[in-house]
């Protein structure tokens, strides 16, 4: 086990007994401790600004990948990886009673993945960039957000890193998503109405993997989105997403590569429900005319089961089971599959089942400060045009997660 993951595995257990101390509460404290100024805390009136908070998120994980046939299909004989997955910094402040300003960035210099070529393995360092940058403001019952940030539809990928309960977002929706982009979206949430939505576009163009390009330089760099949900009381949601793309796959503009949604038409459909102690998620989702496909690759579609189950304030249970089925289109997620073993990253329909647990340090803020531990078998039927087998096999993988 690898020095880094030994010091944050460390800091998680040793963190365990004083968010249990009865004299002290470690998430209260945490939060009092990022947030720099709070005018109504700190009892002081300033027009200009209210509140200054320091964001700090991040996730060091390792994972073995053990595929069917063995040590044949490894690369390398290098069966294990670990990374930093994340590591972000930034700020938010709200400013003339009217304004929220956010500016996150990725952190670089930080161990990445090991990968394999010419021969041997080298881990490559990660590189510092613009994760988000916005100005937000509340006319209620509507939110207006401009500037980068997230597409927000499907329901897994709506759902903050952070607060993940699983060790990876569905191979489906990462192969659907829009990274961050430059936008403008609005949002009505009321909680006194059943019917709830938000609206937005964005830019698609990605300027060297680090900046989003803030302009828009043609009519096809651009992606629209539409989300609607209704509310059943305390029985559930149900939520209806839908992204246009209106880029055209193999245009490649000047400085620019596409980072927009994995398809030119993406539908999500999803219902969340908890019952006590027990979280459900299920979500439907198409992809039509995939981009950057194989040769053959046209429309993806799939499906997403997951409950969990609280058993203390501490321990969760998480099962998820998920499928997606499209003709040479499918793709494996690359985090680790087509890192450590020979196996294709495209098949015609992947199905994978995982099994995990998580330990939240403080209850009372469960996503602050997470261990997590997970492992899934995932099965690939059909090959690639080049006739190559798609990935099958177990992974197993723990991370810690935080987030102030």
């Amino acid at each position: 086990m690898n020095k880094n993951t030994i010091v944050a595995m460390a800091l998680a257990i040793g963190a365990a007994p004083l968010s249990q101390a009865s004299n002290f509460n470690l998430a209260s404290h945490m939060k009092d401790s990022f947030k720099f100024f709070d005018a109504k805390r700190d009892q002081t009136e300033n027009p200009y600004l209210q509140e200054f908070t320091l964001k700090l998120r991040g996730q060091y994980q390792w994972s073995y990948l053990d595929p069917a046939g063995g040590s044949k299909r490894i690369k390398g004989n290098r069966n294990d990886n670990n990374e930093w997955r994340r590591f972000r910094l930034g700020a938010q402040a709200k400013v003339l009673e009217a304004f929220t300003i956010k500016n996150v960035w990725n952190i670089g210099g930080l161990d990445a993945r090991n990968k394999y070529s010419d021969g041997m393995w080298n881990r490559s360092h990660t590189e510092s960039s613009l994760d988000e940058l916005t100005l937000s403001t509340q006319i209620r019952p509507f939110t207006i957000t401009l500037g980068k940030h997230k597409p927000a539809y499907m329901a897994e990928y709506r759902t903050s890193s952070a607060k993940l309960i699983t060790m990876e977002r569905s191979f489906l929706v990462n192969q659907l998503k829009a990274e961050k982009l430059h936008g403008l979206s609005v949002s009505y949430t009321n909680s006194d109405d059943e019917w709830n939505w938000n609206a937005g576009f964005w830019f698609n163009g990605q300027k060297d993997n680090l900046w989003l390009e803030p302009s828009f330089n043609s009519e096809d760099n651009v992606t629209l989105g539409l989300s609607v949900s209704r509310s059943f009381g305390d029985n559930g949601k149900l939520c209806l997403d839908y992204m246009r793309s209106f880029h055209k796959d193999g245009k490649v503009h000047d400085g620019s590569e596409y980072a927009g949604p994995g398809a030119q038409d993406v539908f999500a459909i999803s219902w969340e429900t908890k019952q006590g102690k027990l979280n459900f998620m299920s979500e439907a989702l198409a992809g039509l005319n995939v981009y950057n496909g194989q040769k053959g690759a046209e429309n993806v579609f799939g499906l997403v089961v997951m409950p969990s189950y609280r058993f203390s304030p501490h321990w969760e249970g998480v099962l998820r089971y998920q499928l997606a089925s499209g003709s040479n289109a499918v793709k494996s997620d690359s985090r680790y599959y087509t890192t450590n073993s020979t196996y294709s990253g495209t098949s015609d329909l992947l199905q994978g089942v995982y099994l995990g647990t998580n330990y939240y340090v403080c209850p009372d803020s469960p996503h602050m400060l997470k261990l997590m531990l997970g492992a899934e078998y995932i099965n690939s039927r059909g090959t690639d045009a080049k006739g190559n087998k798609g990935f099958t096999g177990w992974q197993l993988s723990s991370a810690i997660r935080f987030d102030f």
